[in-house]
Order: structure tokens, then C-alpha cells, then sequence
């Protein structure tokens, strides 16, 4: 004999005091067609009024629910049937499922080929050292099997062999650039997550930072005096100021060196931290900006004259006249920090100068990184005899 099925009624029940043991003292008994884990529940409350709350909101639910299922077709049914039970050992819900599944597509859909990326990353750092930028193109070229690919798609899992055959002193510059670019697109809403985030870099040691020795700052600065006047404010700041070649140098203005003061000012536009500092004017740079202007040097727009291309060319020129065969990443800076420390013995002022972020590590790099008799013959390194009579500039 058919059976009607046991109507739900959405009421609340009182618990007798007896069988609270610590729960609430109101129950609502959740049908599994109304619940929210596809499952029967039993809901407390600690007052009637809560109680019948839910209850309203379990009944609208159950309208919205009759009223839906008109609109299933057999088909339909058997298919939530089949999805239910694949779901059965994974402990979600049919509907968390399929929210993932659609905001999945909606990322993929908004996404873009990782050649196209890589292409908008190199338009948006078109002013960057050419050397960097060159980098750049290496590492794309290099990933050419993910040309095609859209970096939704793109997991740790499947760069981990490309980078694999990548020796360590050239996997972690690749692994930077390649973060760098997948950020970008996460700004841009074309991923959500940085798969390199889930890789490692590879342990390298510590190796001891690379300062340019006195004679060849010397004959660097003599060389530009004589035969380059446009590059030699570039070397001054940079040796004598600590600022970082890269972005900041480049952009920095005559209007930004203020002579009466002593002082130059970093603007948070010009500086890779995005911060404003202030760089104190040393007496030899004071010495040798004289003699640049007394050679005929103008004190107008940027202090380096040149496009980034064409300093490249200059720098180059001027290092490999003086007998250096390979620049070491950061001389300028690191010349200047080891040698300011040595005479001045102030690492938290040298930190606020040189726009770094870690006492700790300036130190570690730092400390008796230079002798101290060996820096104040650094801070000695004036013009040459031809700039006599040097008069402090005051405007």
C-alpha cells in the first residue's frame, strides 16, 4: 500500500529542562532538503523568538525549493542524482562545487596568454635599464612553450621542469622576473594566485660584496672630466651619494640638489622605495660639481643627459677605459656604503641615506667591508689640478 510521505512541519520545539545538558532550550528540526550540507540537522537557540526566526527562513526556503522543482526536468534530477553521489566521499556541497567551477571561468575568461603578458609587462617597464629589459625578453623567449598558455592556467607544477635545468646562479634572476610578471597580471585581474609563490629558490652562500678600488674611482671620474663632461655628474652621485643607478640616478634633477643645504633631496617619485629621503652633499662632490661647471657643465633637467641606451654606452666606454673588464652589480652603491661606514661608524644614518629597509643586513654587508684608512683616502678623491680654486656653490 502506497505510503504518503511524513509532512515537515518547521516549528519550533522546547527541550525539557531535563535533556538540555547544556545545549539551548529551543530546537528546529532542519529537513535534508532544506539544509544547507544536503543533510538533516537539528538547529538550537536559546530563545522561542530565534527559533521561529529560522523557521520563517526555513519556509520561504522550502517555497523557493517547490517552486524550483517545477522547473527540473527528469533528466536534470538524475543528473544532480549522479552528482551528489560522486560528491559522497568529498565532504562539499553540489552548490560549493559548482560557485568554484563558475568563478574558475570567470577567471579564465578574463585571462590572457602568457606571451601577452609578458609583452604588457616590457611596455609598462620601457623606461628600465636596457640591460634589465634585455633580461627580460631572454626569459621569455626562454619559457616559449607557455606562449600559448593562459596564465590562469599556468600552475608550479609545470614550471618546476623548466626551471629545473637552469643552473642556481641563473634560476633565482629567472624565478624574480617571472614573479615580477605573474604580479603584474594579478594586479590585472588575469590570475589569482603567483605560482611561483609554491617554488623554491635556490640556496646559493653569501658571497662578500664588490667595491670599486680608490685608484679606479679616480681614474673613472678623470676619464668623464676629461673626455665625457655629461657622465661625470652621473659618477659623482653615485659614488660619493649611494644612489642607486638604476631609476633613482636617472631621475634625479639638478632642481633636487640643493647646494645652500648640503643635502639632496630623493623624491618618492624618483625612489625605488617610493619614500623621500635625503642624501648629505659630501665636501668632494661639492669639489667636483665646481669643476664640472668651470668645464662648461649646465645645471639643467636631469643630471644625466642621456636616454637609458645611450648611458649604458657611456658607463661602458668609461669603466672599460680604466681597465675594468666586468662590472660588479652594485659597485657605485656598494663602494659608497662600505666606505661611508668605515669614516662615519653610523649604520642607522647610513640606512636613512641609502633608502635601504634592514639595519641587520646593511651591517652583515657593511661592516669592515672597507678600512678605515683606505675610506678616508676614498673621501680624498678630488678634481684634478685644472679645477683649482674651487668655490662652494650656493645656488
Amino acid at each position: 500500500m502506497y505510503t504518503m510521505p511524513r509532512r515537515t512541519i518547521l516549528e519550533p520545539t522546547k527541550i525539557p529542562s531535563r535533556c538540555v545538558q547544556g545545549k539551548s532550550a529551543w530546537c528546529v528540526n532542519v529537513p535534508a532538503e532544506l539544509s544547507e550540507t544536503g543533510r538533516r540537522q537539528q538547529l538550537f537557540f536559546q530563545t522561542e523568538k530565534l527559533a521561529k526566526a529560522q523557521c520563517a527562513v526555513l519556509k520561504a526556503r522550502a517555497k523557493t525549493f517547490g517552486n524550483s522543482l517545477t522547473l527540473l526536468t527528469p533528466a536534470r534530477i538524475a543528473e544532480a542524482a549522479e552528482a551528489y553521489h560522486l560528491l559522497e566521499e568529498m565532504n562539499t556541497s553540489l552548490l560549493t562545487v559548482v560557485r568554484d567551477f563558475i568563478h574558475a571561468h570567470k577567471v579564465r575568461t578574463a585571462s590572457v596568454t602568457f606571451l601577452v603578458l609578458f609583452n604588457q609587462f616590457l611596455d609598462a617597464k620601457a623606461d628600465r635599464n636596457p640591460e634589465y629589459l634585455r633580461e627580460l625578453r631572454i626569459t621569455r623567449n626562454r619559457f616559449s612553450d607557455l606562449h600559448k598558455r593562459l596564465v590562469s592556467d599556468i600552475s608550479h607544477l609545470e614550471l618546476e621542469p623548466l626551471l629545473t635545468p637552469i643552473p642556481p646562479g641563473g634560476r633565482n634572476p629567472v624565478m624574480r622576473y617571472l614573479r615580477a610578471v605573474f604580479n603584474y597580471g594579478i594586479k590585472r585581474g588575469y590570475l589569482t594566485e603567483n605560482p611561483i609563490g609554491r617554488l623554491d629558490f635556490a640556496q646559493r652562500p653569501r658571497r662578500e660584496i664588490v667595491t670599486i678600488p680608490n685608484e679606479r674611482v679616480d681614474a673613472m671620474l678623470n676619464h668623464a672630466f676629461e673626455n665625457d663632461l655629461g657622465l661625470l655628474p652621473f659618477l659623482v652621485f653615485g659614488f660619493f651619494a649611494g644612489i642607486r643607478p638604476d631609476g633613482e640616478l636617472q631621475k634625479l634633477e639638478w632642481s633636487d640638489v640643493k647646494f645652500p643645504e648640503t643635502t639632496i633631496v630623493i623624491r618618492p617619485e624618483a625612489s625605488k622605495t617610493n619614500r623621500r629621503r635625503f642624501v648629505d652633499l659630501s665636501p668632494n662632490i661639492i669639489e667636483w660639481i665646481e669643476a664640472f661647471r668651470q668645464q662648461g657643465g649646465k645645471f639643467e633637467g636631469c643630471i644625466s643627459p642621456f636616454t637609458p641606451r645611450q648611458l649604458q654606452a657611456h658607463r661602458r666606454e668609461n669603466w672599460q677605459a680604466v681597465g675594468i673588464k666586468t662590472w660588479p652589480q652594485q659597485g657605485m652603491r656598494h663602494t659608497f656604503c662600505s666606505n661611508w661606514l668605515a669614516v662615519h661608524k653610523d649604520i642607522n644614518k647610513l640606512v636613512l641615506q641609502s633608502g635601504h629597509d634592514s639595519v641587520d643586513t646593511m651591517w652583515r654587508h657593511y661592516h669592515r667591508g672597507t678600512p678605515e684608512d683606505e675610506a678616508k683616502k676614498f673621501w680624498s678623491i678630488t678634481p684634478p689640478s685644472t679645477a683649482n680654486n674651487i668655490v662652494r656653490i650656493t645656488a
